[in-house]
């Protein structure tokens, strides 16, 4: 359920930013198709920013240029001749009188310029900065190459042969591309270089469809976070005890606080007696007296059981990740490439029952569309990007509303050298209705049952 207790400014600063960036969106998409008309010869009689009333008009050559009410909604392109009953006044430069290879063409363009937008925000992204975790381990599993070798936990891994470290993710690619070989690790430990040479474990395991593919293991993880507060919560006992925002927890009734976990080790430990938080704010060192609330939560086993709370959030071991406009513009191209090959992939493997189908729908998109704006506009640009490349794969299902129904159609034009009959293009486009029809009352379904569940 979308959060009630954020600032109305914030709100409206939210929902601006959605409506704005999902309409770009569609906007893009039928940028693509006006410009590919104009350049192949087709009468476009209308472009249009917006849908609803008219705000603003003008005609330019043969086409009416139009900035409407609402122009969140992103806009549309009304070509001469795309109806089959207006194909014959149009005359030459009516849509549907155009060769099969244009109209496929023309059909096709609004896809790509949607792939096009989604490097170019990912590549904005790039450029910009997102937050990923350190190089630093966390656990190192027993009986794993890492632990044979002689990592330990808080080791930060600076070099993998001859490649240099700043984020957790290169050694995870560095890994995986590995095939099993051995790679060079070096590492800081207490300040001193470290260098082991690791062969890592080829072991089965489930990727993100769930698929069980043979990958290759050092059997370390990252720390996630650090013993720094980020958010105190209301009306627990550490706000009320005076804990804030950026204190470091340096101990917890004498133990000394290295890691988060470390933290909930403690509380957890007390059975909800007083305990004495030792705090590092600034150059002062602070110290809290507060009783940990006792709560019930469900374990993995949706069994109730008995744990401790003071009410504060790690901050995340994380740094930011940019790159240089070479460089980021190659790994926008990657991560367009990779969202794309798993969405095919999710859609195939949902089609034939292999995962449960987990699709968002209109009121599913805002929803998730908003929880991330909140985190920043960087990371709501990545989403506008994810869209895209849904928006774009949905576009080109085989069905006659959207563009790969109407490729379908041009494509046995072209090899039958006869149009498809008005008569079949018309049952094919009740049929497609109803299927999307269908599709959007599913996943609305869907949507809403995750909000009534808190989902």
């Amino acid at each position: 359920m979308l959060e009630q207790l954020v600032p109305i400014t914030d709100f409206i600063v939210i929902v601006f930013e959605i409506l704005v960036t999902i309409g770009l969106t569609i906007f893009v998409h039928e940028l693509g198709h006006f410009i590919t008309a104009k350049r192949l010869g087709v009468k476009v009689e209308k472009f249009a920013i917006g849908w609803g009333p008219t705000i603003v008009s003008f005609k330019h050559r043969d086409t009416e240029y139009i900035i409407a009410l609402f122009v969140f909604l992103g806009g549309y392109v009304k070509m001469a001749g795309e109806a089959p009953e207006e194909a014959i006044s149009a005359g030459e430069g009516g849509f549907l009188n155009q060769p099969p290879w244009k109209k496929i063409l023309i059909s096709v363009a609004g896809v790509v310029q949607n792939a096009i937008f989604a490097v170019f925000l990912m590549w904005i992204v790039f450029l910009a900065g997102t937050e990923v975790l350190k190089p630093v381990i966390d656990e190192v599993k027993k009986g794993y190459p890492a632990e044979t070798a002689g990592l330990k936990r808080g080791d930060e891994i600076i070099q993998i042969n001859n490649e240099k470290i700043k984020y957790w993710n290169q050694i995870t690619e560095i890994i995986t591309r590995s095939n099993a070989e051995p790679i060079k690790v070096t590492a800081l430990r207490n300040g001193k270089e470290i260098t082991l040479t690791i062969k890592p474990l080829m072991e089965e395991a489930e990727d993100v469809l769930k698929e069980k593919k043979l990958r290759p293991f050092l059997g370390i993880t990252p720390v996630a976070f650090i013993p720094e507060v980020e958010s105190v919560t209301d009306k627990y006992p550490a706000q009320a005890a005076g804990i804030k925002k950026g204190d470091v927890i340096a101990e917890i009734s004498g133990k000394k606080i290295i890691y988060w976990d470390d933290i909930t080790d403690a509380v957890r430990a007390s059975s909800g007696k007083k305990v004495s938080v030792k705090v590092i704010r600034g150059v002062e060192i602070k110290v809290f007296e507060l009783i940990p609330r006792r709560e019930m939560i469900e374990d993995q086993d949706k069994k109730k059981i008995e744990t401790f709370r003071i009410g504060i959030s790690p901050r995340g071991n994380t740094t930011m990740e940019k790159y240089g406009p070479l460089v980021a513009l190659g790994k926008a191209s990657q991560q367009t490439w990779y969202f794309t090959e798993l969405t095919v992939k999710s859609l195939y493997r949902m089609i034939t029952r292999k995962i449960k189908p987990d699709v968002a729908g209109p009121i599913g998109v805002a929803q998730i569309a908003y929880k991330v704006a909140k985190t920043g506009f960087v990371n709501l640009l990545l989403l506008i990007a994810i869209i895209n490349i849904n928006l774009a794969l949905f576009n080109l299902m085989p069905l006659v509303p959207f563009d790969g129904g109407l490729i379908m159609l041009f494509l046995i034009e072209a090899i039958t050298k006869k149009q498809v009959p008005l008569k079949i293009q018309q049952k094919m486009m009740e049929i497609g209705w109803a299927l999307v029809i269908l599709l959007i009352v599913f996943v609305s379904y869907g949507d809403i049952m995750r909000i009534i569940k808190g989902g």
